[in-house]
C-alpha cells in the first residue's frame, strides 16, 4: 500500500478512535459523579451529544465528534472489506461479519449525534430504535427478529467479557513499541472498559428479552437505562459507579489506541 495511502487510513483510525474515547468517557465521569454524589448526570450516547451541544461553541464539537464517529464506522466497514489484522490467504468470516456490525453501529450513533444540530428537541436515547422495534412486533416475523437481536445483544456482552479477561484487546497496541512505557495503563483501563461494556451490554440484552415477553417496545432501554437499572440495586451506587469507571477506562483505551494507531499490518 502506497504511503500516502496507508497515512490516510491512519489518519481516519485515529480520528474515529479520539472521538469514541471521549463519548465513553463523558458517559463514565458524569455517571461516577451521580453514584459518589458529585452531580453529573447518568447519560447514553445521544444525551452526551445533547450534553455537547449544550456547551459554548457546542454546534461545532458535537459537528466534530459526529464525524469523528462516523470516521470509526468507515475504518471498521474497511476492516470488515479489507481484514488488515488477519494473514495472508485467510478469509475470516467471523471477524468481518464483526466489523460489518460495529461499522453499522456507529453510523447510527453518528447519525444521533447529528440530530441536535439540526433540531432544538433533546435527542432522548432510544427513541427511534423503540420506533424500530415497534414496526418490528407488527410484523407475523418481527417477534424472532427482536429474538435474534436479543441473542446477538447477548452474544457481544459475553465477547466483551472475554476480551477484557483474556487481554485480547492489547493486540492493538503490543506491536507499537512507542507506546511501552504506558503499557500498564493502556492494559488496565482496557481491561475495566471492556468488562463494563459487557455489564451495559449484558442489562440491554436483558432489556430485549423482556421486550419479547411483553412483545411492547417501551420495555427497551439503552446505555442510560441500564446505568439507571444498577442504580435501582442493592448496593446500586457502587455498582454503578464502578461500570461507570469502567466505561470511563475504555475512553481511555480507546484515546490511547488513537494516539498509538499502529497500522504496519496494513497491505
Amino acid at each position: 500500500m502506497e504511503k500516502s495511502k496507508k497515512e490516510k487510513i491512519k489518519r481516519l483510525k485515529q480520528f474515529g478512535y479520539y472521538s469514541k474515547g471521549l463519548v465513553y468517557g463523558l458517559i463514565g465521569v458524569l455517571a461516577a459523579l451521580v453514584a459518589v454524589g458529585l452531580g453529573g448526570d447518568i447519560k447514553g450516547k445521544s444525551g452526551i451529544a445533547q450534553f455537547l451541544h449544550d456547551l459554548p461553541g457546542g454546534i461545532f464539537l458535537t459537528a466534530i465528534v459526529a464525524l469523528g464517529l462516523f470516521a470509526h464506522g468507515l475504518w471498521r466497514f474497511y476492516e470488515a472489506v479489507v481484514d488488515p489484522h488477519g494473514e495472508k490467504g485467510k478469509t475470516r468470516i467471523g471477524p468481518r461479519i464483526q466489523f460489518a456490525y460495529s461499522g453499522i453501529f456507529y453510523a447510527v450513533i453518528a447519525y444521533s449525534f447529528s440530530k441536535p444540530l439540526f433540531s432544538n428537541a433533546d435527542s432522548s436515547e432510544g427513541e427511534s430504535q423503540k420506533a424500530a422495534l415497534g414496526m418490528l412486533l407488527e410484523k407475523d416475523w418481527g417477534i424472532w427478529a427482536v429474538w435474534a437481536i436479543a441473542i446477538g445483544m447477548a452474544l457481544n456482552a459475553i465477547w466483551q467479557f472475554y476480551l477484557g479477561i483474556s487481554e485480547k484487546f492489547m493486540k492493538q497496541i503490543d506491536d507499537n513499541p512507542d507506546s511501552k512505557n504506558e503499557y500498564s495503563v493502556v492494559k488496565r483501563s482496557g481491561r475495566y472498559g471492556y468488562i463494563a461494556r459487557g455489564v451495559v451490554f449484558g442489562v440491554i440484552s436483558f432489556f430485549l428479552v423482556q421486550v419479547c415477553l411483553a412483545q411492547n417496545a417501551n420495555e427497551l432501554k439503552g446505555t442510560e437505562g441500564a446505568f439507571h437499572y444498577l442504580l435501582s440495586l442493592p448496593y446500586g451506587s457502587f455498582l454503578m459507579g464502578t461500570v461507570a469507571l469502567g466505561m470511563l477506562g475504555f475512553g481511555v483505551f480507546c484515546l490511547m489506541v488513537a494516539r498509538h494507531s499502529d497500522i504496519s499490518k496494513l497491505e
